[in-house]
């Protein structure tokens, strides 16, 4: 039995937290934001406060591939989704031309269901900061564990970051001495403009859809308890759709379209225009020409690999590579280096594909809407 120390508590921390600790290890997982998870899937979205991830209340969306990892391995979490009314829909599956059925929720009640999940297998504690690693030189630098802010000290036999796209592993292991990580990161390109919409009683929220225009992009996305999202993207230097923050501009813009303003006047909204913009598309690696950067460390989800989100992958990749990451440490968690390059092997075999294709098509969106958007001669919205 290994000692494992999970640093993020989020949706992919406590997956990859599950999937390792079903395998006999003593899990903790560690997560800065203080806030428990609320006893039900309403007040998580009501109350529940998650600082520490930025697109906390942002629209999410579970692609096919992700509801068969839980299904596969983690099947209580797909239980609590199904129970808090999760979406059942059928939307692109990451293999072209299919399509498959899949669940659904805004993110809040997402992480409701997978904290209840993780509350009967690991050990999480709340209001926990890491700021910095601990380590040993065993040939190459290895990670021992993780300093708090309070200055306690966890020794681990494995360190797993989780922390998301604002991870500060590199600058981390620059101080205690390992090599470099490896990054290459693509240009943000796009803005969001999101509203959240609950359909009348006996009515159905509508269906998964992204239609493209000239200078932006419809999407809408299903979630639970007949709630849905409407987003517009817009290309960051579009300033003119800036206005769309404004309720009155989003609505008389999104409803000027036939096609889209039923999905607007067939429900009663939940709140304002939620904006986001500059998420780039952005891979690390721990591993450069076959050499580690570090053992006893390995990184899962964003923290490996963030995606813009106009095409709703990132949850679904980040549980396929936390599956990933519980397969190498299955194989491997008794051999430091066996460890770290196994699951670089599988990460790039398995996924890193489909971050590729998921950052081109991203790069190809924005040039379409750069293009077709007018860009320093349009109107302001009014």
């Amino acid at each position: 039995m290994a000692r494992i120390v999970v640093m993020g508590g989020g949706l992919i921390g406590l997956a990859t937290a599950m999937m390792t600790a079903r395998q006999g290890h003593h899990v903790t997982v560690l997560e800065r934001d203080p806030d428990p998870p609320p006893a039900t899937p309403g007040a998580a979205w009501d109350r529940w406060e998650r600082h520490g991830v930025l697109q906390f209340r942002q629209p999410h969306f579970l692609l096919p591939p992700g509801l068969r990892v839980l299904d596969a391995e983690l099947p209580e979490v797909a239980a609590q989704l199904r129970a808090a009314g999760a979406a059942v829909h059928y939307a692109p599956d990451l293999v072209p031309g299919e399509r498959a059925a899949a669940l659904t929720a805004r993110r809040p009640v997402l992480e409701y269901a997978m904290a209840a999940a993780a509350a009967g297998w690991v050990d999480v504690r709340r209001g926990a900061r890491v700021t910095g690693l601990l380590s040993a030189r065993r040939g190459l630098v290895q990670v021992t564990g993780v300093v708090l802010a309070d200055r306690t000290e966890l020794m681990a036999d494995l360190v797993i970051d989780a922390m998301g796209r604002a991870s500060a592993l590199p600058i981390w292991l620059t101080h205690i001495g390992a090599g470099e990580m490896t990054e290459r990161a693509e240009p943000a390109g796009l803005s969001y403009y999101s509203r959240y919409f609950r359909a009348a009683a006996g009515a159905a929220a509508p269906a998964y859809g992204l239609t493209a225009f000239d200078g932006y992009s419809v999407l809408v996305t299903p979630a639970d308890a007949g709630t849905w999202a409407v987003t517009v993207c817009a290309h960051a230097g579009d300033t003119a759709l800036r206005a769309l923050r404004c309720e009155r501009n989003w609505t008389r813009f999104v409803g000027g379209c036939q096609e889209h303003a039923r999905l607007i006047t067939g429900g009663q909204p939940t709140g304002g225009v939620l904006t986001a913009g500059g998420v780039s598309d952005r891979v690390r690696g721990l591993v450069r020409h076959g050499v580690p950067a570090a053992t006893g460390v390995l990184s899962v989800g964003d923290a490996w690999a963030c995606t813009s989100p106009e095409f709703g992958r990132g949850v679904t990749l980040g549980l396929m590579h936390a599956a990933i990451v519980a397969r190498a440490v299955a194989d491997h968690v008794k051999e430091p280096l066996a460890l770290a390059l196994g699951c670089d092997r599988l990460t790039r075999e398995r996924v890193l594909p489909w971050y590729q294709n998921t950052a081109n098509l991203a790069g190809q969106h924005a040039a379409r809407l750069r293009s077709g958007s007018g860009i320093g001669s349009a109107a302001p919205v009014t």
